[in-house]
């Protein structure tokens, strides 16, 4: 009894430890959330949407013009007046006028675009595209990042089942090469079956290494996708026979809906606004300016009143206007440029929409295979598993050599592998679907 006193503050402790330690298992789910809340790339994208929106502001704000103070100083050889001079500034005398070598001005001046050839029109719908443009590819980032994601999280799983299995063969065959050295020392196996089972051994000892270090890198990807430091264990994914079927849809009701089309689309409106735009050059541009200032500067040497301060109120307001009447082809070249834009953007479109078809298409086939091979698998591997138990009893009562035996362990094992894959290539075939229909984030 004074023992389990003694002991039993040690056994807390351990039991916390246990607790502290036990590890959690991450699930799908929970590594898609932390790649959606972490991934710098993403992160990277989403700022791409700010950049638009703020482009957008931008061009808008050139509709409403510019408001500017300026000020100067200018230090002339000879004196020069603070205005311009008039009959009137001048009927009482010429001394009374200031003059200055140091001209100072402050002002405050607006000037706004009145016509612009609706170039400025344009740069706005443009823009306004650009950042729609810039919500649809974030959309589409993160598709595919949950894509890569649970690829890479059924990879590690099939891997991890191979690596379990493989780890069972290797088992298996050190049991038997175990067994047949001893039989070896009694003079009931030959030299040559011993060597036969060492080979096989070493041979699934590397495979399985090979499998281990192939989780690894499986393992490191993921983590980079979830800016994370290491991932620790993954939650199972479920692979009854129930959930695995056949698909008999084409999803081609869904096809004018997705956002890679959509994309496409603004793309090419996008480029049409620029090439109106482009076409603006070739119109007049009119410009409203106004101001509102003083010039002021000490009374140069020569004048009456040397030295003294003086200002002058300055304030203007008109209208410039500028066409281009000839540039030697710069314009027009400018509007070609945005036209081959404009028709590459058109193929690009017609391009992804005859990609996405193809890309549909290859996903429900891949579905179906992988339901085909599944079960193909599963059957295969009952029937190898029966071979094997048959030929060790048959190895065990001298009726059979080690090749039958090594032969029916090894497609036991290769049976297995297939129908742990097949599982999983199924599960994959299932995700590439989703994310073409861009369904990722409401699976």
């Amino acid at each position: 009894m004074d023992l389990f006193k003694k002991i039993q503050p040690l056994v807390v402790v351990l039991q916390l430890l246990c607790t502290v330690t036990a590890v959690h298992a991450l699930s799908l789910e929970e590594c898609v959330q932390l790649a959606l809340k972490n991934n710098p790339d993403l992160q990277k994208q989403q700022l791409s949407v700010e950049l638009a929106h703020e482009d957008v502001a931008e061009q808008r704000s050139v509709n409403f013009g510019t408001l500017d103070i300026v000020g100067s100083y200018t230090h002339y050889n000879l004196p020069r007046t603070l205005a311009p001079l008039t009959p009137a500034s001048i009927a009482f005398g010429a001394a009374d006028v200031a003059t200055t070598q140091d001209l100072f001005g402050t002002a405050v001046v607006y000037e706004v675009p009145l016509f612009t050839g609706f170039a400025q029109t344009r740069a706005v719908e443009a823009a306004d595209l650009q950042s729609e443009m810039a919500g649809v590819i974030l959309k589409l980032s993160r598709e595919q990042l949950i894509y890569n994601v649970r690829t890479l999280y059924v990879q590690i799983l099939s891997l991890q089942a191979q690596e379990k299995a493989q780890a069972s063969y290797v088992l298996s065959l050190q049991r038997l090469y175990d067994d047949i050295t001893r039989e070896l020392a009694l003079g009931r196996k030959a030299r040559i079956d011993q060597l036969k089972a060492a080979a096989d051994l070493k041979n699934a000892w590397a495979s399985r290494e090979r499998i281990g270090g192939n989780i690894r890198i499986a393992r490191a990807a993921l983590a980079a996708l979830l800016d994370i430091d290491q991932i620790s264990e993954l939650e199972k994914i479920d692979l009854s026979t129930e959930s695995i079927a056949v698909v008999h849809e084409d999803f081609t009701d869904r096809f004018s809906g997705l956002q890679r089309l959509r994309a496409a689309r603004l793309a090419t409106e996008k480029n049409s606004k620029l090439v109106e735009k482009s076409k603006a050059a070739l119109y007049p541009q009119l410009l409203f300016n106004t101001s509102y200032g003083l010039n002021f500067g000490p009374n140069d040497s020569g004048n009456r009143y040397s030295g003294d301060w003086e200002d002058q109120e300055v304030w203007q307001a008109g209208l410039y206007l500028k066409w281009n009447i000839f540039d030697f082809g710069g314009n027009r070249a400018k509007v070609g440029k945005a036209r081959v834009l404009e028709r590459q953007s058109r193929y690009e479109q017609l391009k992804t929409e005859l990609e996405l078809k193809r890309a549909l298409k290859e996903a429900v086939t891949k579905i179906n295979t992988a339901v085909t091979d599944y079960n193909s698998a599963r059957e295969e591997f009952a029937m190898t598993r029966e071979t094997e138990t048959i030929e060790q009893v048959r190895f065990e009562q001298g009726a059979a050599d080690i090749n039958d035996l090594l032969y029916a362990k090894a497609r036991n094992q290769l049976a297995l592998s297939r129908f742990t894959g097949a599982g999983y290539t199924y599960r994959t075939a299932w995700f590439y679907l989703e994310y073409l229909l861009e369904n990722g984030e409401k699976r």
